[in-house]
């Protein structure tokens, strides 16, 4: 299990606290500090604002990147699909100023809905012939959807969310069952956006509905003498199957605190599970 660094916030607000990276200096400085704490692969998009960009400003060289693809309604409709998508995938290296990807990811399943999913698929496959990229595959929000998806493609990456309260890829099989096909598991959100690193009583009024999760975070990490950070490292980190976690950061410090919990052998942490999408998926916040 690695880290991966994400892109995320390179140049557009994202996650609970809104903070974005736009200074070049900045990006230079987490980048050559990942890379000295073994930080090889770049997880980025063409929908994160200016990430690409301002990645690009930088050498990469050591570093493998993968971006996600997002697939409009009207470009799926297009029977120009296969010049879309390869004239996106040219622009993405262009301002990454690479000459090929490790990977390239969907956006989302939902870019494969409609009577062109295998057509799309059959592209992906084209960029991995003409050597543009060496992996294909998606990002999902819920492994409900891998049921869809399986039926018509075997992808060679999964990015999924898991973490200490939503452990959906696990329990519904889907975890063991990309491992035994020999896909790459990549996971997000092992802090929920940050929102399991907050104090109890620093957490917004609108997730006070689930403060019986919070507080029992919180009292494990008060009893056991133990930080949120490395909690949810130890959850992850109890998972093999897991080839990459996908982590941001706003500053080297960041970067170099869960560098270390990463390296800490511990294995505590509480038992907590939420099925409540509302909170579990930051995209309904």
């Amino acid at each position: 299990m690695k880290i991966a660094l994400g892109t995320a916030n390179f140049g557009q607000k994202y996650g609970l606290t809104g903070k974005n990276i736009n200074s070049n200096k900045k990006i230079e400085k987490i980048l050559k500090f990942s890379n000295n704490s073994t930080i090889k692969l770049i997880d980025t998009s063409d929908n994160y604002g200016s990430s690409e960009v301002l990645l690009g400003k930088n050498n990469l060289k050591n570093f493998k990147v993968i971006t996600k693809l997002k697939i409009s309604n009207n470009e799926k409709k297009s029977d120009d699909l296969e010049n879309i998508v390869f004239k996106k995938i040219e622009e993405s290296l262009f301002k990454l100023n690479i000459k090929k990807l490790y990977a390239i990811l969907l956006h989302s399943s939902n870019d494969l809905k409609g009577n062109k999913k295998q057509k799309l698929v059959k592209i992906l496959k084209k960029l991995k012939k003409k050597n543009l990229v060496s992996k294909i595959g998606v990002s999902i929000y819920d492994p409900k959807e891998l049921d869809f998806i399986w039926s018509f493609w075997k992808p060679d990456i999964v990015q999924c969310p898991f973490n200490i309260v939503d452990k959906r890829i696990y329990e519904s099989g889907w975890l063991n069952r990309l491992k035994k096909n020999k896909i790459e598991i990549h996971v997000r959100s092992i802090f929920l956006q940050g929102l399991l690193l907050k104090n109890e009583k620093s957490i917004p009024k609108k997730f006070k509905k689930w403060e019986n999760i919070f507080k029992k975070l919180n009292n494990y990490c008060d009893n056991e003498n133990i930080s949120r950070i490395q909690v949810c490292i130890n959850f992850i980190k109890s998972f093999k199957k897991i080839s990459y976690v996908v982590i941001g950061f706003e500053n080297t410090l960041q970067i170099k605190k869960v560098v270390k919990y990463f390296n800490n052998n511990k294995k505590r942490y509480p038992s907590l599970i939420c099925s409540d999408v509302k909170l579990i998926n930051p995209q309904l916040w």
